[in-house]
């Protein structure tokens, strides 16, 4: 008889759930009532990140859990593709992360760090929501400044990222705030790639629409979906990457030594930080062998981030929170750009700072699928 689990939505025992999950993989329940398997060991993890039995592709699914239902015009994503066709497009997206772009990426990380620090109010009776103030506007402006996106639509992307990941599907209300946001994404998007016709610039959607109407590299909806990709995980991840940590070093006894020993405190800070709980689900497109279980051809598999760095058997191996082979993280240098010039700068220039509400009062958003902080109260105490 397979083991059944139940995934849950707590932020708070997120750690304490995943790192129970031993043995390589186990039979599990969405809060949707959807089934999926989840592979929880290290070595099991790494394999199957890399491994092409299981495909992105929702068209390996047989009626499981899925994903999101998209329109065309963002579902022809990096997270929906495998082989040539993510080669193809990842290809496009590569050049602006890559080495190559590091020193140019690097100042564009702490010239907007440094503008949103210097807009930080200072009052040490004044409450300031870390998360809308600090952690959200450097992702958000650095993407947005690469891929040529104005600043007056970050406010609405980021709510429309919490739609999606905190979509619950046995509420009305919230399939309604999915499908609202997923209207709107839709709309803004293609509307940037029209503007961007008009007037190209010099940024990646303008590349990108060069790519799609000269070239003919890209289709409409690839276009489309390349844009709304990059801006909606760099903004996502990276932002609760900032606040989860920042929160962390607020509550610990710790924090002085951490901050201190920085180069190489913070890999164990942002393992314990992460928002993202699983890697993005996979299909089966064989019967695949774990254990002593088999997943067959079309089933979902979701491998868990969390279960597998917290493995024993890992034993000083990579933290696999970014991911490994063709589909690791396009954006993790640049979340370690924005985290290094966000967190320990917060506590160089603002030593006393302290959260406004008790730790136990700390609200985390309801989602299975991403475990972020929906406000971050803390007062900036001057020296």
């Amino acid at each position: 008889m397979v083991e059944q689990t139940a995934i849950g939505t707590s932020a708070s025992a997120r750690w304490d759930e995943h790192a129970a999950w031993r043995g390589p993989v186990r039979r599990a329940e969405l809060p949707g009532g959807q089934q999926v398997w989840v592979v929880t060991g290290y070595d099991e993890v790494a394999a199957l990140l890399a491994d092409p039995r299981l495909s992105l592709d929702k068209k390996h699914a047989s009626g499981g859990y899925a994903g999101f239902a998209l329109p065309p015009a963002l579902d022809r994503n990096l997270l929906n593709m495998d082989g040539d066709e993510h080669g193809r497009i990842r290809k496009l997206a590569g050049p602006a992360f890559s080495r190559r772009s590091s020193g140019s990426l690097r100042a564009a990380v702490a010239r907007t760090a440094e503008e949103v620090f210097a807009a930080l109010p200072e009052s040490g009776s004044e409450t300031i929501d870390l998360l809308a103030e600090l952690c959200v506007p450097v992702p958000a402006m650095v993407i947005g400044e690469l891929l040529g996106i104005p600043a007056d639509l970050h406010s609405r992307l980021r709510d429309a990222a919490t739609a999606m990941v905190t979509f619950d599907a046995a509420s009305k209300a919230s399939g309604q705030r999915l499908v609202a946001a997923i209207g709107w994404l839709t709309a803004t998007f293609a509307s940037l790639v029209h503007s961007k016709r008009v007037n190209p610039g010099d940024d990646l959607l303008s590349g990108w629409v060069q790519a799609r109407d000269v070239e003919e590299t890209l289709t409409e909806d690839e276009l489309v979906s390349l844009a709304f990709l990059m801006m909606l995980a760099g903004l996502e991840n990276a932002a609760h990457m900032c606040s989860n940590m920042i929160a962390a070093l607020l509550t610990s006894d710790d924090a002085p030594e951490t901050l201190a020993a920085w180069p190489t405190s913070r890999g164990l800070l942002m393992e314990r930080a992460n928002p993202l709980p699983f890697a993005i689900r996979r299909f089966a497109v064989t019967d695949l062998i774990l254990g002593d279980h088999t997943i067959s051809t079309g089933d979902t598999v979701l491998l868990t981030l969390f279960g597998a760095d917290s493995d024993p058997a890992r034993n000083g191996r990579p933290s696999l929170m970014f991911g490994r082979g063709p589909h690791y993280c396009l954006g993790a240098q640049a979340a370690d750009l924005v985290i290094d010039a966000v967190v320990p700068q917060l506590f160089v220039r603002h030593p006393r700072a302290q959260l406004a509400v008790a730790e136990s009062a700390l609200e985390y958003r309801t989602s299975w699928r991403s475990h972020g902080l929906v406000t971050l109260p803390v007062l900036l105490t001057p020296h």
